[in-house]
């Protein structure tokens, strides 16, 4: 944390979909006010030939701030950012000299436009990808909608009877959230839900996958797990939200906490038979005390 300040907040696919949009935007202006010192022989801006120039973009700013996001950390990114301070560099180095020269070199500037090129081309590339994704994910929290967890739900159970190896579906649902809502406003409700998804996706393999059912109501996939393995997993997780502190504005914390059912996506249940086993688990832990993790039985109902 640099100068004592806190930390950004996450980032959304939506965030990160409208930055790479102006970036690419940002760039197309700018190459043409580099070619207008270049052409009309002006001395150009002095964030087109500073050695810091690629800090003084709004991309450039935006990735310095954002950069060990989750959504950001990733190889793609960091490519594009070095395509883009590799760019900033040329371009600051030939723009002290394009705007005083009568003629620079042909091959010079071919190299220039080459390496705005490719900082644009994977621009595109990226938000192509992020768009992609975002259609399918709920804007507040990162996780998948409900649009296509039906689909989804079905092939895993499909892949589970032709493999053999048991997979598990797991309702969570905050407790008391009307109480966050009505006590300290929408606002503190949706900063608690988006740092409570944040850390369900963290706790994640690669392949789980994480739906938002409703509300403040989450869907687990958990495939090639035992209900106990699962219920491990997910009783750490619990025991993680329960002891977060959600910072709500005004220097305030709260802390809040989670209940999970689990049920088995298998040969003997629908989809949609295990996610009402999955709720009727939910239902028995709240009914239970809430805080707590309960494994579908037929004693549940």
């Amino acid at each position: 944390m640099r100068g004592g300040k806190e930390p950004p907040e996450p980032l959304t696919q939506e965030d990160i979909v409208r930055q790479l949009d102006a970036a690419i935007l940002e760039h197309l202006d700018w190459m043409l006010r580099w070619n207008r010192s270049a052409v009309c022989k002006v001395q150009p801006a002095g964030d087109i030939t500073s050695e810091h120039a690629h800090f003084l973009c709004g991309f450039g700013n935006w990735y310095d701030l954002h950069q060990h996001d989750p959504l950001v950390a990733q190889p793609a990114f960091e490519a594009l950012a070095l395509a883009h301070r590799d760019l900033h560099r040329n371009a600051a180095w030939l723009a002290a000299r394009a705007w005083k020269d009568a003629k620079i070199p042909v091959e010079e500037y071919d190299v220039l436009v080459e390496k705005v090129t490719r900082f644009t081309d994977l621009a595109r590339k990226l938000l192509k990808a992020f768009q992609k994704v975002a259609s399918d994910l709920d804007p507040l929290t990162g996780a998948h909608t409900r649009q296509t967890m039906t689909k989804e739900l079905m092939r895993e159970r499909e892949r589970s009877l032709r493999s053999g190896k048991p997979c598990m579906v797991a309702m969570g649902d905050l407790d008391h959230f009307k109480k966050v809502n009505d006590t300290y406003g929408h606002q503190a409700g949706d900063m608690v839900l988006r740092l409570v998804a944040a850390a369900f996706l963290e706790a994640l393999r690669p392949y789980d996958r994480l739906y938002r059912y409703g509300g403040e109501e989450f869907l687990f996939c958990l495939p090639d797990v035992s209900a106990e393995a699962a219920k491990q997993a997910l009783e750490r997780l619990r025991r993680r939200i329960e002891e977060m502190q959600v910072p709500i504005g005004g220097g305030r914390t709260i802390h809040v906490t989670c209940s999970f059912g689990i049920a088995a996506l298998s040969g003997d249940s629908s989809v949609k038979t295990a996610t009402q086993r999955a709720d009727a688990a939910l239902y028995a832990a709240k009914e239970a005390g809430r805080n707590r993790v309960i494994a579908w039985t037929p004693d549940i109902g």
